[in-house]
């Protein structure tokens, strides 16, 4: 069943036409996400789903079943209220119960008031309810509901926001730019709940590994369209490629015929027959027609700035806040070329290293020492004060208007710009004119403009579109310094760094070798292991005392002898090779030996004791 249609509509900011003549729809049970570059219109196109802005042309019908909850990119909320009042601050009769409920749980109430509400919640058997909340409260780490809004840090306050449009009734959700801020434990979460959620979703996200998982249907706002792609992220790449390549074709044809008929009417044609006069009006159109911009050439081999031997060491830093350890004695030698990720939970320390590494901030104890050729270049999460006044192309010239190739080339500053998908048309435009988005995207060209050897990039994908994003990711393939980059983003992540620092929240930091998924596999492992070791086993056995055992046969007594000496040695190994990588002072070459040795070791160790407790469980 169809939720929402809308038929011909038209959305105009001053002189910028974001959307002409465009239909959509939204089906009961329907995964869509909304794509295009910065200031496109998603979140304009989002509004007008939710009814919150209204279409300059063109009409939006909603069906009567229609229940939407709705995820804004920066929730609103009364800072005085406490957490359960803005959950549960809703005109639906089964939430607002189930929060004087939990309201109870948490004040002095009378027995009696207990037992008005229980009885009203039986008569609409709201149970099931109230413990799908607990559920959610509980997985996103939303524990004591009397904290007021304002003690929250942004990430738990997109935590509150999701949850809040999570146990909404609803049949419609819609969420932009929905991992923004979130830990990729939740977004994982988040998208398993999404996925098997029968509600339909339209959201906006750069995130492409959860938009490839979740989405069904794409529409995409192209050149003042919007476009339709019925399947996923792969099969929308696929068809777009295919898009892009129709429109060459046709722009080459239009060339074509647009010089034959130039030269036509250059030959001193004046007839003033109809037909004549329908010649010259079709190359008028086709003259004043609108211009196919092709993507900027992904070429850049950028030579950048010569790192010397000494890039940069850090020896035993450590960083309080209070009582709050966020860094606790942390070395690490960076080598030329090493592309590190970091992950951790909201909170955990991530920013504040990159912040103590960059001498934004001194750290408590330890010694920094940043080498005499090393120039960073620092996309960071803070709100940088653009020269608004200024037009786009001076601000990115103001320190230097061209930067060099490996081949000899030079890239321009206007160059840059329309390789960040800045055209020509806007070079000489006022920042001020320019959205969040494409500011973010210009500050951005900024920073790489100034040509760093070391580029450290904080939550990049929370100001940056999917095309950017691909883009950057393009650019950084040939980049030959250090990276650093700080995301919840495992697509980015995994297209851009090699090696992971993992921050546990409370001071530690650990190495693991290869991508985000391999770290989170490991992780799991070890976990697992942990669970194991608590378990309580037959582990205190000793070999003499099996050999009486008639269930096993000679053969299994004589290998379960032989396992556990060869389980001791292996945690051994293991333990020395985690405390390697934890080091990180091998060189590139070697950290990979002992990613590889490592990731081995542990396959072999989960064998030896998933058959130690199955011939165990025979005694």
């Amino acid at each position: 069943m169809n939720l929402i249609s809308a038929y011909g509509i038209s959305k105009y900011f001053a002189e910028k036409r974001l959307f002409e003549q465009s239909s959509f729809s939204v089906d009961e049970g329907e995964k869509i996400a909304l794509t295009g570059i910065n200031g496109a219109g998603k979140s304009t196109l989002l509004k007008i789903i939710c009814g919150t802005v209204e279409p300059d042309e063109g009409t939006v019908a909603k069906n009567s079943i229609l229940k939407m909850a709705i995820l804004d990119q920066k929730p609103l909320y009364n800072p005085e209220n406490t957490i359960l009042e803005h959950l549960f601050s809703s005109d639906d009769p089964k939430l607002k119960l189930i929060g004087e409920y939990e309201a109870c749980c948490l004040n002095p109430y009378t027995e009696k008031d207990i037992i008005e509400i229980t009885q009203k919640i039986d008569s609409i058997q709201a149970w099931d309810a109230e413990h799908e909340i607990k559920a959610i409260l509980d997985v996103l780490g939303i524990k004591d509901l009397s904290t007021k809004m304002k003690e929250l840090s942004g990430g738990m306050i997109k935590k509150v926001a999701l949850a809040q449009m999570l146990i909404r009734d609803s049949n419609l959700l819609i969420l932009d730019e929905p991992t923004n801020h979130l830990d990729i434990e939740t977004i994982m979460w988040l998208e398993n709940y999404l996925v098997s959620t029968s509600k339909a979703v339209v959201m906006v996200t750069h995130d492409r590994y959860f938009l490839d998982s979740i989405c069904t249907s794409i529409y995409e706002i192209h050149r003042s369209k919007i476009l339709h792609y019925k399947g996923g992220y792969k099969y929308y790449l696929e068809k777009h490629a295919e898009f892009e390549q129709n429109l060459q074709q046709e722009e080459s044809r239009i060339k074509t015929v647009l010089k034959r008929e130039l030269e036509w009417f250059n030959r001193g044609a004046r007839a003033r027959s109809t037909k004549a006069k329908a010649r010259i009006n079709s190359i008028d159109r086709m003259v004043n027609r609108e211009k196919l911009v092709e993507d900027a050439s992904t070429e850049f081999k950028v030579e950048g700035k010569r790192l010397g031997n000494q890039i940069l060491e850090i020896e035993n830093i450590s960083k309080s806040f209070g009582s709050n350890v966020v860094i606790n004695k942390f070395s690490h030698t960076f080598k030329k070329g090493e592309r590190i990720g970091v992950v951790g939970a909201n909170g955990s320390g991530k920013s504040t290293f990159l912040d103590v590494i960059t001498g934004k901030i001194a750290t408590d104890t330890g010694t920094i020492t940043k080498g005499v050729n090393t120039f960073f270049g620092y996309f960071d999460q803070k709100t940088h004060e653009l020269p608004m006044q200024t037009r786009v192309l001076d601000y990115i010239k103001s320190d230097r208007e061209i930067i060099h190739n490996e081949d000899g080339s030079f890239v321009s500053a206007s160059q840059m710009l329309e390789y960040f998908l800045f055209p020509d048309s806007v070079h000489y435009t006022p920042i001020e004119k320019l959205s969040g988005g494409e500011q973010k995207r210009l500050y951005l060209v900024k920073i790489l403009m100034d040509n760093p050897n070391f580029i450290i990039l904080d939550e990049p994908t929370n100001d940056l579109d999917v095309k950017t994003l691909s883009l950057l990711e393009s650019f950084l393939d040939s980049f030959k310094g250090c990276l650093i980059v700080v995301s919840h983003d495992r697509y980015f992540l995994d297209r851009t760094t090699d090696y992971i620092f993992a921050f546990d929240g409370n001071g530690k930091i650990t190495g693991h070798v290869g991508s985000v998924e391999d770290y989170f596999l490991v992780a799991k492992n070890n976990i697992s292991k942990l669970e194991k070791e608590k378990t309580p086993k037959k582990e205190n056995v000793k070999p003499r005392e099996l050999k009486a055992d008639k269930k096993l046969t000679f053969k299994e007594k004589f290998e379960l002898e032989k396992l556990e000496p060869e389980i001791d040695v292996l945690e051994k190994e293991i333990n020395e090779l985690e405390q390697k990588l934890s080091d990180g002072k091998g060189s590139m070459e070697e950290l990979s030996e002992w990613g590889i040795l490592y990731q081995s070791k542990l396959k072999v160790l989960d064998e030896k004791i998933e058959r130690w407790a199955e011939l165990s469980e025979k005694i």
